[in-house]
């Protein structure tokens, strides 16, 4: 009993003491507790723009417009240069971004035509609505190299004796409008053999297209009499129904205003 009675002296006092300090221990922890959820609710929440940078992707017609503007860009350097035997010089235009509107000939001489592809659409809805009365219309050249431009003004300077001679007929290589991809030859598919010669003038196709091509964006490059003193071309027609095309050719329009003017 004794035992009993000198353990119990002693935790009467001792007791509350550890009490004491339990209850110091756990408000101090839940202190801490309360502190550190305040701090972490005070703290900013990192956002994605600053934890993941960003990757700025452009845009399909962000990239075109890009693309446009460089060929602009191109052309607007290349179009200061003084004309040449009457013609404008003219940069090659992107074949990649081409479309092909048709192929010409047959066998080793096939070849399949591109053309820019605001003009080669317009062209598709010009040769459906003349099919649509009974006219068929053919494209028979639309872009060309510089390099194949030089081949057929040596072809025609062998011809006619001398490049002022030859350029009546074929502009140089550089001065073309096909290197645009906006200017095409075309003719008359109930006419064969006769493609890219002064018979098409007399053709259903050249009457329809001579009514109908502005309504479609297309006009006729060298009327007769032109002031560039080029020949008269029946066949040959180029695209101006975009703002696009109408800076490439604005010099040659502004010859055909004056000419028109003048007649």
């Amino acid at each position: 009993m004794k035992f009993f009675y000198k353990l119990w002296i002693q935790w009467r006092f001792t007791l509350p003491v550890l009490l004491i300090l339990l209850g110091i221990m756990l408000n101090g922890y839940a202190v801490m507790q309360f502190v550190m959820r305040s701090l972490t609710h005070s703290l900013p929440t990192p956002s994605p723009s600053i934890s993941q940078p960003l990757k700025i992707i452009p845009s399909a017609s962000v990239a075109n417009t890009n693309i446009q503007v460089a060929s602009l860009q191109k052309q607007e350097r290349v179009t200061a240069y003084p004309p040449k035997f009457g013609h404008f010089p003219y940069s090659e235009g992107d074949t990649e971004k081409m479309i092909i509107i048709g192929s010409y000939a047959q066998h080793e001489y096939q070849r399949f035509e591109q053309l820019a592809p605001e003009a080669a659409l317009a062209l598709m809805k010009l040769i459906y609505a003349a099919r649509d009365e009974g006219v068929w219309i053919i494209p028979v050249s639309g872009f060309r190299s510089i390099a194949t431009q030089d081949k057929l003004f040596q072809s025609q300077i062998q011809r006619r004796g001398s490049p002022e001679a030859a350029a009546k007929l074929s502009a140089p290589p550089g001065y073309s409008e096909h290197h645009t991809g906006y200017a095409l030859d075309l003719a008359d598919g109930h006419f064969p053999k006769q493609d890219v010669t002064y018979n098409f003038a007399n053709t259903d196709a050249f009457r329809w297209l001579s009514q109908h091509g502005k309504e479609f964006g297309f006009e006729l490059s060298f009327p007769a009499n032109n002031l560039q003193g080029v020949s008269y071309e029946p066949w040959h027609w180029r695209f101006i129904g975009s703002p696009n095309a109408v800076r490439i050719f604005a010099r040659a329009k502004q010859t055909s205003s004056e000419n028109q003017t003048l007649n």
